[in-house]
């Protein structure tokens, strides 16, 4: 998803893509919030999350410190550019 500038927090209904591999977030300025830890970790065959020009977001998933990380640490591979 790129692009949605004004969405604060991603739908829980993101749950409902199993098949989801990637998960490629780029451009949502004010993106704060990943669906819950349980909706995340229901997506058992994601295995890659890319953040990169999302300010609050990237913020909010610093590892092991952001309020957000929970949801995605048990991701095999975590992309977060920090701009």
């Amino acid at each position: 998803m790129q692009g949605f500038h004004e969405i604060e927090a991603l739908p829980e209904w993101l749950g409902n893509l199993s098949s989801l591999r990637r998960l490629c977030i780029r451009s949502c300025k004010k993106l704060m919030y990943l669906p819950s830890v349980d909706v995340m970790r229901s997506l058992s065959k994601l295995k890659r999350i890319d953040i990169a020009n999302c300010s609050q977001l990237e913020t909010r998933c610093e590892k092991e410190s952001g309020p957000e990380w929970s949801k995605i640490s048990h991701i095999p591979r975590i992309y977060i550019l920090m701009i």
